[in-house]
């Protein structure tokens, strides 16, 4: 299950005025080491819940014999489904019959057989102000803790201990 982005987020969850207001930072010295860390903690907290907080476009291939029922997506939460290929064992991408694949409760629903299978589709939740706010809270609260480890405030995070997101968003597979 390979995860290609073809077209990454534009911005930022939350903006440069929300980081320093939340951290009562007055002056815009800093803003380029914000910007990183609320990057990073972005790209953090997307890669251990599997939700894309901005929209972007994806391809995501699963390969092998597929059953009718349903597939899930890498990233979600998914709004749109933009095209459905097969994999030729060529490498070359063949358009499919509509109606193979459907957007059901933001999973794919497949309604046949197939083999190797190409999904090009949109994830995310459109724009930061649409993002949940505990999500907002969360990269704030990571790019503040980012933000103390570096003053000297703050511990760099034991490997058994869960940051805010780990106890709250898992990523949980069924």
């Amino acid at each position: 299950m390979a995860l290609e982005i073809l077209i990454p987020p534009v911005g930022e969850p939350v903006s440069l005025s929300d980081v320093r207001t939340y951290l009562r930072i007055g002056t815009q010295g800093d803003d380029a080491l914000l910007t990183l860390f609320v990057a990073a903690a972005r790209e953090a907290f997307e890669a251990r819940t599997g939700l894309a907080l901005l929209t972007r476009r994806v391809r995501q291939n699963f390969l092998g014999t597929l059953s009718p029922g349903f597939l899930i997506p890498a990233t979600g939460p998914v709004t749109a489904i933009h095209a459905v290929k097969s994999l030729l064992p060529s490498g070359a991408l063949a358009d499919v019959r509509a109606g193979t694949l459907s957007l059901i409760d933001g999973k794919f629903a497949l309604n046949q057989p197939m083999t190797d299978l190409s999904v090009e589709y949109q994830a995310g939740y459109a724009t930061g102000v649409l993002v949940p706010h505990a999500h907002r809270l969360a990269i704030l609260e990571a790019v503040a803790e980012a933000i103390a480890r570096r003053d000297g405030e703050g511990s760099v995070p034991a490997s058994g201990k869960k940051v805010l997101w780990d106890q709250f968003f898992q990523r949980i597979k069924l």
